[in-house]
This record gives structure tokens, sequence and C-alpha cells, in this order.
């Protein structure tokens, strides 16, 4: 089952997560990040125009997002794979997904999406949605409400329409017959490995042969350039200790948190509602029938089993109706100012939204608690002391801005400061010690100012909050490494260079013997090595090698054969391997358990509407109107 998984998710899965997936992973977050500056069209979309600042923006947030998960990433590999271009292609799919919805009368109501924002843990405090926490995490994404539930609204829409092809989709038994027969096959192999090491070790270089090796090649074995380096740091950390905290401050601190919570809390309402929709009645219609199941609440019937009967609110009905706790302003406006009026078992007259009809009630008012001062002492004091330090380090970052660009060393910068400078040993510019370790610090002792003119760089903002100013104390011009530092590598260089020729002369006879159709036993002798056989080799074996696995699983074989023609194929690190195939095992022997059975037939499925929505794509990029500007998208903002 685990080789059949493989298959599926193999090849095919590649092509499918080009075309598809990662332009939809890249746009996960669909109208949520506006950006300013330039407003030049880099492509557009049935007459809608996508900008390149906004396209900048969405990169620079994937990259974000991307080094968030993975802090060892490095800037090269997100260059190259977190592309405009790609982004690009992920937003052109969105605004064709969302079109394309849309014309077909798909639709997510503001109160679905709102209840679904309210049940996101992310926004979540003390076990339960916070209002405070939702604007704020929305800020630092320079997001507002309005922006984020209409983005939400159309990410649900687009996932819709997907899903009606990746959710829909069927395969049959035979068809998994098929592929498991396919992707559980193995095969037995006979394969004669020339090791590269092993032959290294039949050659040997002359000191002669090296000390000409290392005349010829003496710009492999530069010392860089290396540089004495002093430096000035600011930090927060700096200040931490100069900072007192009377009881006076923390009592002004906490009465005003606690002010501003109760100011919050107050007003907010757990909040329940019946939907009566549109979609398949009138307006007049759902009118009546909301005053109908009003009724029946007032006669006695409970407003959550009517929710669980009336509603059409797929997302909250088989809860009661129940959206959660909600602030002034989370509901559309009409929805909002119904509230204002409600008390606790309150229900609602009608009330109308481009949803359709509403009935609201109020399960609860928000009474929240504040925690007593001796509990939130510690923390107070290490928010003011923090607080405090940052002021204080912020207003002695405008001293030093001015004073390194004053003066020609860091010493007096140093000395109003009340801080320390710091110099290190020699060091080059690519092995800077991990204080100074930044793409920021290498581009400043780069420049000429600070390279060649001796002056101090720029106070640069580093990661944590520091800040930090270079300058260079003395410099080392590159140079040769003595020989007797780089003999033993270029010793192993010459050995590997005569093995290689020499394996490469071996391949061409092995190849010649293959042609010839002689015996794996002489292919063997030719390459001073033993034959080796491996049963039951999968398709996703490492051993022998990948790639002959790969070529083994192209030869064609017969039980009357007994063996396929021999291949020879070329390791990457100069050996090789010639190999035949002496046996195949059809997989799909043992009938699957009945649940692995619908769990694979599930799964072809899956991959089956990937394929359908690859096509769906297709067809809307060529029947839409899409103009790309790629000049516009490579040209840097003016």
């Amino acid at each position: 089952m685990q080789e059949f998984r493989r298959f599926v998710r193999g090849p095919v899965g590649k092509v499918l997560l080009a075309a598809i997936i990662l332009p939809f992973i890249i746009s996960g977050f669909y109208g949520y990040f506006t950006g300013g500056g330039d407003s030049v069209s880099v492509a557009e979309v049935d007459g809608n125009k996508i900008y390149r600042n906004y396209v900048t923006a969405r990169t620079e947030r994937l990259r974000q997002m991307l080094r968030q998960q993975s802090p060892g990433v490095s800037e090269a590999m997100l260059d190259a794979y977190v592309r405009p271009e790609m982004v690009l292609e992920g937003i052109i799919n969105e605004q064709l997904t969302l079109s394309a919805a849309n014309s077909a009368d798909m639709a997510f109501s503001e109160v679905q999406a709102a209840a679904e924002i309210r049940s996101n843990q992310a926004f979540f405090e003390n076990g339960k949605f916070s209002d405070e926490q939702f604007e704020r995490l929305l800020r630092s994404q320079g997001m507002t409400p309005r922006g984020y539930l209409d983005g939400y609204r159309q990410d649900r829409l687009t996932q819709q329409y997907r899903f009606a092809f990746t959710g829909t989709d069927f395969a049959l038994p035979g068809e998994l017959a098929e592929q498991r027969r396919l992707g559980e096959q193995t095969r037995d192999l006979r394969y004669v490995q020339l090791s590269l090491a092993d032959l290294e070790s039949q050659f040997n270089a002359t000191d002669e042969q090296v000390a000409q090796y290392y005349q010829d090649h003496q710009d492999q074995f530069m010392r860089p350039e290396r540089y004495r380096i002093s430096y000035l740091v600011l930090s927060p950390e700096q200040y931490e200790a100069q900072v007192d905290v009377s009881d006076d401050d923390i009592r002004a601190e906490y009465e005003a948190r606690r002010s501003m919570a109760e100011s919050r809390a107050n007003g907010s309402k757990e909040v329940a509602h019946i939907l009566i929709g549109t979609d398949e009645r009138s307006a007049d219609e759902a009118l009546e029938r909301a005053r109908e199941v009003r009724e029946a609440i007032e006669g006695g019937e409970s407003f959550a089993d009517a929710a669980k009967t009336y509603s059409d609110d797929p997302g909250s009905a088989d809860n009661g109706g129940n959206l959660g706790m909600l602030a002034p302003g989370s509901l559309p406006e009409a929805l909002d100012e119904a509230l204002k009026s409600l008390s606790v078992g309150d229900v609602s007259e009608p009330v109308v939204s481009e949803s359709g009809v509403h009935l609201l009630t109020v399960l609860r008012e928000d009474k929240q608690t504040f925690p007593p001062l001796d509990e939130m002492r510690e923390g107070l004091i290490a928010d003011l002391k923090a607080a405090r330090a940052q002021s204080m380090m912020m207003d002695a970052l405008a001293q030093m801005e001015e004073l390194v660009f004053e003066h020609g060393d860091l010493q007096t910068p140093a000395e109003q400061l009340g801080l320390k400078v710091e110099t290190t040993d020699w060091v080059a510019v690519n092995d800077l010690p991990a204080e100074l370790d930044s793409p920021k610090v290498r581009e400043a002792l780069n420049t000429p100012a600070v390279k060649e003119q001796g002056h101090n760089s720029d106070v640069l903002e580093l990661d944590s909050g520091r800040y930090l100013a270079v300058h260079l104390e003395d410099r080392q011009e590159p140079e040769p490494l003595p020989l007797d530092q780089v003999a033993d590598r270029i010793r192993d260089t010459l050995k590997g260079q005569q093995a290689r020729e020499k394996a490469l002369s071996l391949a061409e006879q092995a190849r010649e013997l293959a042609k010839e159709g002689k015996a794996l036993d002489e292919i063997a002798a030719l390459a001073n090595a033993r034959i080796e056989e491996q049963s039951e080799v999968h398709r996703g074996a490492r051993q022998p090698a990948p790639m002959v696995v790969q070529q083994a699983f192209t030869l064609p074989w017969t039980r009357e054969q007994g063996a396929s023609e021999i291949q020879v194929a070329d390791l990457p690190n100069g050996g090789w391997v010639a190999f035949q195939v002496t046996g195949v095992t059809d997989g799909g022997q043992e009938p699957l358990p009945e649940s692995q059975q619908k769990q694979a037939l599930l799964q072809l499925g899956e991959m089956e509407g990937e394929r359908d929505f690859e096509q769906v794509m297709a067809f809307l990029r060529d029947t839409r109107d899409v103009t790309i500007h790629a000049d516009e998208l490579r040209a840097k903002p003016e």
C-alpha cells in the first residue's frame, strides 16, 4: 500500500503540484494584504487590473511565511523559488476561479464567514475569541476587519469552486487494481557497480604534479580578503537595568488596562441567529417564514431547536444558530443595529441582509472579571521596563545615527552613548561572527564609503530589535595560501581526475560489451568488481542507486526471456552501474482490507479530481481575457 501511495504521488503528483496546488498555496490570503506605492498594471483578467505593488507585497508575504515555518531557509533559495512571476500566476488563477464561482451563482455569506472567523483559535485568548487579539493580528499584517472578512469570503468561494471538481471525482476498482499492479510492482536486479573511491586508491599524484597544479590554478587557492571590524551595538537590554518602576506606575498601568478591557467587554454578546435564505424563495416569502418561526418561538419552541429545524445557515444551524461572542461592529450594519436593543433572551423582529432574513437572540452578555493586581504585577513590571527601555533606546538611536555620521570612528559615539566598542579578529566577509552575521552587515562592509573611504557605516537595524554600526579598522588583501596547506587537497583532486577518466573509459567499454550481447560476468571482470543481486526492488528504492532503479522500471522483461538487456547507468559521483532485470512481480496480489480499499479509491479519486481541475484552469485561461505585462513585472518601481 505504501508503494502504491509513493507511485501515485510520484511524477504525476509533482506535475499537479507545479500546475495547480502551489499557486493556490501562494494565494491563500487573497484580498487580505494591501500594498501601497506604484500603481503599474502587470496583468489584466477580464479587464480587472493586477498591480505590481500587490504582487510584490504578496511575494514578500509568502517569503515571510516560509521564513517563519523554516527558519533555516536561505535567501538564495527563496529568491530562486518564490518569484513574483510564480505569485502572479497564483493571483491570476484566483481571479479566474473567483469569476467562475460567481458565474456559477456560488455564495458564501458574511454571517457564515464571521462565524468561521470567530472559531479560528489564532484569534483566541483564554479559551475564547478575543476582539483585541483579532484586531492586533490584523494590524500587524496591514489588514482591516472589513478587508479580512471580504478576503475570507472570496477564499471560501474559490475553495467551493475547486472542491466541485477535486472533491467529487471517483475511481473504479478496476482502475485501482491496475494502479496497484504497477505501483506495488517489484523487480529483481543483477548488477555490477564501479566505485570511484575504489579507483582513486589505484592512483597517486607526485609532488611535482601537485606543485604544477598549484601554479596553474593559483586563483583556486587564495585566502579571501580579511578585515578587522569594530562595531557598536544598541539594544533595549542595555537600558533595562536603568529603568525603575514604582508602585504608582504599576497601579496606573493596571487601571488603564482594566478600563480598556471593561470598555471592550461591555457590549460584547453571545449571539445566535436563524437565517431564512432567499436562494429558493422570494424576499416576501422569506419574511413571512421568519415571522412564522418567531411565532413558534414565542409559543414555546426553543430558539436552538428552531434554528436546527428552520435555519438555512449550515455553519450554525446544528449548533442552535450560535455565532459565538460578537463585539459591536462584527456583523453587517442591519444585524448589528438590531442587536443593540436586545437583552438576553430577547428575539428580534425579522432583519433583512444580503444573505436573507434573520432572527437574532442574545444568549449572554460578556461580563468578564479582570484579574487582580497581584496576579498581574510581575507581567506589568516586565512590560513597563521593556517599554521604557525601548523608549530610552530609541532616544539613544537618534543620537547614534548623528554621531556615527559625524565622526570618523566609533570610539567617540560609544563614549557619548555610554557603550563599548567591540572589535573582531581577522575575518572574511563571508565568515563573520554570529553577532555580525547578517546580509545587511555584509552589504555595508562592501560599500565604497566603508570599504575604501574608511567611514562608519549607517546604523543598521538587525533582528530582535538590535541596531548596529560597523567600521573597518584594518584590511588584508587576498593572498595565496601556502602550498603545504593545500597540497593534500590538490593531491585528492588529481587522484579524482585520474579515477574519473579511467571510469569513463571503462564505462564506454562496458557499453560496447553490452551491445555485443556479452554476459554480465565479462563486464564484472572488466570493472574488477563482483556481481550483486537484489530482489524485490520497489520503485522508491535508493539502492543500488535511484537512477538505476528508475531505469530498471522502464526495461521490458518477459518470463521466457529470463533477463533483460544490460544497461549501463552513470552515477553522479563519476562511477557507474551495469545492470539487468531478472524478474518482475506485479503488485496487488493480495486483496486490500475494505477500509484500505476505500481509502485507496478515495486517494485515486482525489488525484483524478486534481487532473480535472487542471483542465478547468487551462480552459479558463484559454477562454477568458488574460494579459500579462512581463516587462512591467520585472521592472523596478521608480
